[in-house]
């Protein structure tokens, strides 16, 4: 006996149809307004890290709040940093001292130039972290501009709630609504009417706020402007301006004396001492045997541990 033809109404596959065909379309369409939201997102607004808060308490401590990365990788950044950072006291010879000495210890994943390309531009570690803060209390100082302002220009289309006090011995002018201008002769606040860091933020009010940016271009008094600011007593040192990030240009004069060799070694352990690790190194190539680029990261004093 033949079996029983199936007999499918018309009109039900038709309506299967469309609801698979609808339902396909919706997916595609849900894809591509995700491919075009994250292929048109504002440059520098970067979407959230996907690990969960709960995932990277380490790096949030040992970055005082900067990185958020998983532990392993945390670990990993800390020994990559640690290995350099034993490589980077070799020699005291002047010639081609930097080639020898003082290296990056650590990576910004997003760092980036603000300002003109060549001399007067800095690179900033990961620039979008100040924009997720959504502060409207963002301080730059800049020392030393010579006129040149495109570093604040940029800071200000970056930042645009960003506090910028602009200092050079010279007089100058800030453009409109980017940053303020003050004539100030800058150093150890001790010689030659220089003004020291301390000095500037009493004047001003800042003494108790954070300086997210410093950037210091000032012809060889680096030395002592950072020397002073960080061998302040230990009554003074409890109250220390947080700086998060140091942009400066170091200059060593033409001289070849070992003598320079050793105060510059000095200095980068002040740093290193002062929870500061080196993101960025460049020549500048008008004086490329007495004249580097320099950007620094402020950490917790915790990721400066040697691992035991």
């Amino acid at each position: 006996m033949d079996a029983p033809s199936r007999t499918t109404h018309p009109s039900l596959d038709g309506k299967i149809f469309r609801i698979v065909s609808f339902i396909v379309i919706v997916i595609i369409l849900y894809c591509s307004t995700i491919y075009y939201k994250r292929s048109t997102a504002i440059p520098g607004h970067l979407s959230s890290s996907p690990i969960k808060c709960d995932q990277c308490r380490l790096s949030m401590i040992e970055s005082d709040g900067w990185f958020c990365e998983s532990d392993s990788n945390w670990q990993r950044r800390k020994l990559v940093h640690h290995a350099q950072d034993r490589r980077n006291n070799v020699t005291d010879s002047r010639f081609l001292f930097f080639q020898n000495n003082w290296e990056s210890t650590i990576h910004c994943e997003f760092e980036q130039r603000i300002g003109r390309t060549g001399d007067g531009g800095k690179w900033v570690c990961d620039i979008h972290r100040f924009q997720q803060m959504n502060e409207t209390n963002i301080l730059v100082y800049s020392f030393g501009s010579n006129g040149d302002f495109s570093f604040e220009r940029a800071i200000k289309e970056s930042l645009p709630q960003a506090e910028i006090h602009t200092f050079d011995k010279g007089f100058f002018q800030c453009p409109d609504n980017v940053c303020l201008f003050h004539q100030a002769y800058l150093g150890n606040g001790k010689i030659n009417n220089t003004k020291s860091l301390e000095n500037i933020t009493q004047e001003f009010g800042h003494s108790k706020r954070d300086i997210h940016i410093l950037k210091v271009d000032i012809e060889g008094n680096e030395f002592s402007l950072f020397e002073e600011l960080f061998s302040l007593s230990a009554s003074r040192r409890k109250n220390r301006l947080y700086i998060r990030q140091i942009l400066f240009e170091i200059h060593l004069g033409n001289d070849l004396n070992e003598q320079t060799s050793r105060r510059t070694h000095r200095l980068f352990s002040l740093f290193r001492a002062n929870n500061y690790a080196i993101f960025h190194k460049e020549v500048n190539l008008d004086n490329p045997q007495n004249v580097f680029e320099y950007a620094l990261l402020r950490l917790n004093a915790a990721f400066f541990v040697t691992p035991s």
